[in-house]
């Protein structure tokens, strides 16, 4: 074999394993980055709106909420490190029964208090005597509350 040859596969080895060497570098760059977003996502999320008035779970007398289900007062909250924002509450069954397919439906609602749009979470089963903290996500970044429109479940 020529030696020409030999010095150019040389090369071309030496290339292509510096390339594999930045490619597991920049891999573990990534893991590391992905892992500490994952950490801020986790944090505590920030408050945008809150609609609570600092009053206990109520049952609600509105025809649209299934009997025994109470309900807290509903916030808006942006995750940290992302420009999500969800609706936030916390759905209790006291009763001694099983709830199942529960939907919470939100009505969003601007500055001026238009309704601008709609959220929703779901969940299969509420256990009797759990609790459930809806997240549900809101897209209209022009919306400052949230309240609870309906509550429906499967029969």
């Amino acid at each position: 074999m020529p030696r020409r040859t030999l010095v150019w596969t040389g090369i071309a080895v030496i290339v292509l394993g510096l390339g594999f060497g930045g490619a597991l570098i920049a891999l573990r760059r990534a893991q590391k980055w992905a892992e500490h977003q994952k950490q801020q996502a986790v944090a505590a999320p920030v408050p945008v709106a809150d609609t609570a008035t600092n009053q206990p779970d109520q049952v609600s007398a509105d025809s649209s909420i299934p009997d025994g289900l109470t309900i807290s007062s509903v916030s808006l909250q942006k995750m940290p490190g992302s420009s999500l924002v969800y609706a936030i509450g916390t759905l209790k069954n006291p009763s001694n029964r099983q709830r199942f397919g529960v939907k919470v439906q939100l009505e969003l609602c601007n500055a001026a208090g238009q309704n601008i749009g709609n959220a929703s979470d779901y969940r299969q089963v509420l256990d009797p005597g759990a609790q459930w903290e809806f997240k549900a996500l809101v897209v209209d970044s022009k919306a400052v509350s949230a309240k609870i429109s309906s509550i429906r479940e499967d029969q």
